[in-house]
């Protein structure tokens, strides 16, 4: 079900589960969702983790997209086989990472009603040059954007408790280990290819321009939402919050802008690609 909203450039997509998951010549190829327990929380913990969860679910789904733009740009660039396979594999993990994270949003309430804006579902290509958006998403994408995102999932499985809504974040980290090593590892290969055939290494300079300015680009998001922030300033409400899945907010936010100064640039280092802010 889809309601479109054009005053404001976004739609509300219902991600819910159809009846045919259970049908007997279906349910072997549906994934089986983690079982969640949901204890008893005060109704503002309840409401603040649904939304994390509903959140957590909205920027799977994009990832969807972009996979599916990843995979287009490598189809029209005559990527090798089983790139073009990875890029499928990939975009998979994101479609179920979104039916889990909707799984536990709705466990806790929710309609399964959200809403995105229409243009990061879109997934238009503002550059027409396939080789550049190609290598604009190894470098934005895969080797800085996944790179954190790998780092901070782990790091929120350290500091929660054990639950469900936990089990679903280690399931999601198996399949970004993928994610987070595919950009820097073709990248290097790309660099180390005296003739390649399909994509040109675009040199250090150009790379480090563009992961930098990614970098920069990041530094300015709101990784926390307000209102799940204040619930961590209360004992009690921070406690429950974990609970049900949700990382502590002031520690995620460090964690945050230190993976993406130290995992996104180490990362290259050991590839032996060498980052310089002056080519920004």
């Amino acid at each position: 079900m889809i309601h479109a909203t054009s005053a404001r450039e976004s739609v509300v997509l219902q991600l819910d589960q159809s009846a045919l998951g259970e049908h007997k010549g279906l349910r072997r190829f549906v994934p089986e969702q983690p079982a969640l327990t949901v204890p008893e929380v005060q109704p503002a913990v309840l409401e603040g983790a649904m939304r994390a969860w509903e959140d957590r679910a909205r920027s799977e789904y994009i990832g969807v997209m972009v996979m599916r733009r990843f995979h287009g740009l490598l189809v029209d660039l005559n990527a090798p086989l089983d790139l073009q396979d990875l890029a499928l594999q990939m975009m998979l993990h994101e479609q179920r990472h979104t039916a889990m994270c909707m799984h536990a949003a709705a466990a806790l309430g929710s309609t399964c009603e959200i809403s995105f804006d229409l243009a990061e579902l879109q997934q238009s290509r503002a550059e027409s040059n396939p080789e550049v958006l190609a290598l604009r998403m190894l470098c934005g994408t895969f080797a800085t954007g996944e790179v954190v995102a790998q780092s901070l999932i782990k790091h929120s499985i350290k500091s929660l408790p054990s639950s469900g809504f936990r089990d679903i974040l280690k399931r999601i980290a198996k399949d970004e280990v993928l994610h987070s090593t595919f950009g820097g590892i073709l990248l290097a290969a790309l660099k180390s290819d005296a003739a390649p055939t399909w994509l040109e290494y675009p040199g250090d300079a150009w790379v480090s321009a563009c992961v930098f300015e990614h970098i920069e680009a990041m530094k300015l998001r709101d990784v926390i939402e307000p209102g799940e922030a204040l619930l961590f300033e209360d004992a009690t409400q921070a406690s429950q919050m974990m609970s049900l899945g949700i990382p502590p907010s002031p520690a995620f936010k460090s964690y945050y802008l230190w993976a993406l100064e130290t995992e996104v640039i180490g990362g290259f280092e050991r590839l032996g690609i060498t980052l310089n802010r002056s080519d920004l």
